[in-house]
């Protein structure tokens, strides 16, 4: 039986082009900032190196990643990301997503994990106005660990004191969400956005009223 549902965040709860592009700015400016070069050449080489990490994994793999294989440190990554954009310019209250957690919070407890940090995920968060539906929000500021190490997907098992066959983990990449979290023995839920989230009731009290 699935006690806990745990959500990706970016791509999951919510999917936004402007925020996928100021992602990828502040990517840049990042990158240009750390090695003292124009933007357009750290925008080439981030790009040359996310299609290198892409070719090896199967998979397009996000700025945060791709990052840290230029010895970047994640905090100052963050750092930069917040200053750079907020979400809340971007993102509003989805009626039918709310709808939807609230049906799945009356039987299950849910969670928020991302590799983002923790301000930059409240203000996702309150712009999608879910404020008070999680029992837990990880980030990478909860342990300083991301996603795929396995070691994120068990401490938020045992924080949220579920053993991992009992929680669903949903999410929009399968190498960096689904593949690790199935690994560690959670069920697992693949969706392209929060639309997919809408008829979660059915999906998941189907599954369970049928046992």
């Amino acid at each position: 039986m699935i006690k806990a549902i745990i959500f990706d965040m970016d791509g999951t709860l919510y999917t936004n082009t402007d925020i996928k592009e100021q992602f990828a700015k502040a990517a840049y400016s990042t990158l240009a900032k750390s090695d003292n070069i124009p933007i357009d050449q750290a925008q080439d080489l981030i790009e040359e190196r996310r299609a290198e990490l892409k070719a090896k994994s199967g998979f397009p793999v996000p700025y945060t990643l791709t990052l840290k294989s230029f010895d970047i440190p994640i905090k100052v990554w963050h750092k930069e990301n917040i200053a750079f954009f907020d979400p809340r310019d971007f993102l509003h209250k989805d009626e039918r997503l709310k709808a939807s957690l609230v049906k799945l919070k009356k039987n299950h407890r849910l969670a928020v994990m991302t590799n983002n940090n923790r301000i930059q995920t409240e203000r996702v968060i309150e712009a999608l106005e879910l404020d008070g539906l999680f029992d837990r929000v990880f980030t990478f500021n909860s342990f300083e660990i991301l996603k795929p190490e396995l070691e994120f997907f068990k401490k938020a098992a045992a924080e949220l004191g579920i053993e991992p066959k009992a929680c669903l983990y949903v999410g929009d990449r399968y190498d960096v969400d689904l593949q690790p979290a199935q690994e560690i023995g959670m069920q697992i839920l693949e969706v392209k956005g929060p639309e997919d989230i809408y008829n979660m009731t059915s999906k998941v009290f189907g599954k369970e009223q049928k046992k």
